[in-house]
């Protein structure tokens, strides 16, 4: 075969690759176009959710923040008023309810967990404060919660989820006043008996916070435990 017929035929080929090139595409064009929308709609999609949430964690939290400096003018008219008080929870309950962004609903949580531990009411509000924690367990709040949840249970004699809701609360990233829980720790290790934990807890607390005045605090209890021949 001679060079020119070669090049003849090398174009032939290339034309009717192109040829076939546009009857596929011109065969499916239906089904390029059918991905071409679907995916602008979830384009599209995407952005009206992420309005969405923005509008709905705004309007939630405008709602919470309504509720708190509500409740906060109650505390300070030092009255109490039970039926604004039941509003206010109905109210922040009615958010925690509703399908709202998880920032939202551990903020509708902790003023219903505040109301109710300002009420006596430990068992609802150690209940309150663990859904706050379960509902984001990523957020900084999460150390708070479990701490006030040992709070509620020590308030409720539960001593064991006590000590359980503190370490938790003592382990979780950022939380901020981890001295103040292991001595919290080593005194309830102390009223139940437990000295040798009460001690683990203070040894803790001094060997990873010295400076800390819970330290001091903690090394006068190892002092008076120690004369008191109840620490190894």
């Amino acid at each position: 075969m001679s060079q020119e017929e070669n090049k003849r035929s090398d174009e032939k080929e290339k034309q009717t690759f192109s040829d076939l090139l546009t009857l596929f595409i011109v065969k499916f064009k239906f089904v390029f176009l059918g991905i071409f929308v679907v995916g602008l709609i979830a384009i599209i999609a995407y952005g009206v959710i992420s309005s969405s949430n923005e509008k709905a964690v705004k309007a939630g939290l405008a709602e919470i923040d309504a509720v708190t400096t509500e409740y906060a003018e109650l505390k300070v008219a030092e009255t109490t008023d039970s039926a604004k008080e039941d509003a206010l929870l109905a109210r922040a309950q009615a958010v925690a309810d509703k399908n709202n962004p998880a920032v939202v609903k551990v903020r509708a949580q902790m003023i219903i967990a505040e109301i109710q531990f300002d009420r006596k009411n430990y068992e609802a509000a150690r209940t309150a404060w663990l859904a706050a924690a379960e509902t984001d367990k990523k957020s900084y709040t999460y150390g708070l919660c479990n701490y006030q949840c040992g709070i509620c249970s020590e308030e409720l004699g539960d001593l064991d989820k006590a000590v359980a809701y503190l370490k938790t609360a003592a382990e979780s990233d950022g939380f901020a006043v981890v001295p103040r829980v292991l001595f919290n720790i080593g005194r309830i290790e102390e009223t139940r008996g437990n000295f040798d934990k009460a001690v683990e807890s203070y040894k803790k607390l001094v060997t990873d916070y010295p400076s800390d005045q819970w330290a001091s605090l903690a090394k006068s209890r190892i002092i008076t435990l120690d004369i008191d021949g109840k620490a190894n």
